[in-house]
């Protein structure tokens, strides 16, 4: 993400390690969240090298209780978070109070400084030590990749970090924890570019499907730009992106999706994402059935600059009541789902495929069959094995009865 002041912290936390190391460190027992995440979730970003952001206090403001951690730093293959004890102290506070966040690695000054840990860790296992120890430290089952800048060119680096998550996925389903990953990437209105197709192609040979492709719809370049209604062509044509590189069906697609906008000034002057524009894209976003809505960031909420031409760390640059945007987006959390999947397919949420059935009941005669190329959400019911089965989470090619743990068997039929 572009913009972002990013404060470097000197904190190591363990050094590189192999894949034994983190396969190790896999098997501890980390403290995750109690809480689960909403199955459609506003998880605002918060930039971690400033202090204008207390979790609990928006929280209680607004209602938002999950939001998405900026930047863990990888130099010398060795993880960083700036003041990470004191956001550590305020991640538990979240989590007593039911909320939670995700920890996201990289970000454009990062990534331009070649300092994620795809670039300076050795190894795929190096890294997936690193990462599974950010999981272990902070407590958390949600992670988000934010590949940008110079990552997004070099095809080492972003394959390197595609097979370092494919390996911590496995770790995690060998312990049977929870863990979603995302990727965050830049697009135009037309779609994510050339080169993030190409991330997202290495990620599917890789063998890794992220839970959610966030896509960044900002900074297009071009004065004057209507950024609402720019993010909602992004977010189709992206779906249609997503679907290809992933092989699922297009309601799937969107349902991978997430959507994160500039709030308020943007980095070119004539870019300005207004509060009309933030209500287009909740609602869009909404309609589409994605898995996540966001914004850069938290600490941006607030009418501290208006009229100001250039993108502030600490204000939106446009006339508005602190909190306003937040409120605006916290209209699209709803529903529960687990807090992640071990899976290697894709588990946010997705609308309804037309071919599922929800009787709404258990026994009796047999819902429609179940289909491993179709998307379920949470109280569809399918047929399989002779039974019914209820799905208690988004899921998708989860065997009924399978280990995932993803349907409730109901009565025969």
């Amino acid at each position: 993400m572009q913009k972002k002041a990013l404060v470097r912290s000197t904190l190591a936390v363990v050094g590189a390690g192999g894949i034994a190391a983190g396969l190790a460190l896999s098997l501890a027992s980390p403290a995750q969240a109690a809480t689960s995440w909403p199955s459609h979730v506003f998880a605002p970003y918060v930039d971690t090298g400033l202090s204008n952001t207390t979790l609990t206090t928006v929280a209680a403001d607004y209602g938002t209780k999950y939001f998405t951690l900026a930047f863990v730093n990888g130099s010398g293959c060795s993880w960083s978070l700036p003041s990470q004890s004191s956001w550590q102290s305020q991640i538990s506070s979240l989590q007593s109070e039911g909320g939670d966040v995700s920890i996201s690695f990289g970000g454009y000054t990062v990534d331009t400084d070649a300092t994620d840990l795809g670039a300076t860790c050795s190894s795929a296992g190096a890294m997936a030590t690193q990462v599974e120890s950010v999981v272990t430290t902070m407590g958390v089952t949600h992670l988000d990749f934010d590949i940008e800048s110079s990552e997004m060119t070099d095809s080492t680096d972003y394959t390197r970090t595609a097979q370092a998550l494919a390996l911590v996925r496995s770790w995690a389903s060998s312990s049977g924890r929870s863990l979603s990953i995302a990727y965050t990437l830049p697009v135009l209105s037309s779609g994510l570019t050339s080169s993030g197709i190409a991330v997202i192609d290495a990620a599917a040979s890789a063998g890794f499907t992220p839970d959610v492709v966030n896509i960044m719809t900002m900074d297009y370049g071009t004065s004057g730009t209507e950024m609402g209604s720019a993010a909602d062509s992004a977010i189709d044509a992206s779906a249609s992106q997503v679907a290809s590189a992933f092989g699922v069906s297009s309601a799937a697609a969107y349902g991978m999706l997430g959507v994160t906008p500039m709030i308020g000034q943007n980095d070119s002057s004539g870019e300005i994402f207004t509060l009309a524009d933030a209500s287009t894209v909740e609602s869009y976003a909404a309609s589409k059935g994605l898995a996540l809505t966001s914004f850069w960031s938290e600490g941006r909420d607030n009418g501290g600059c208006p009229g100001q031409t250039s993108a502030s760390s600490t204000c939106s640059g446009v006339s508005q009541s602190t909190g306003q945007f937040t409120t605006i987006f916290q209209a699209f959390t709803g529903g529960t789902s687990s807090t992640g999947s071990s899976s290697p397919t894709a588990t946010a949420t997705a609308s309804a495929s037309p071919t599922a059935t929800s009787t709404g009941g258990s026994g009796g005669s047999c819902a429609t069959a179940w289909n491993s190329s179709t998307a379920y959400t949470s109280g569809q019911e399918v047929s399989y094995g002779g039974y019914n089965w209820t799905a208690n989470q988004w899921n998708y090619n989860e065997v009924p009865g399978g280990a995932s743990g993803a349907w409730n068997k109901d009565a025969a039929c």
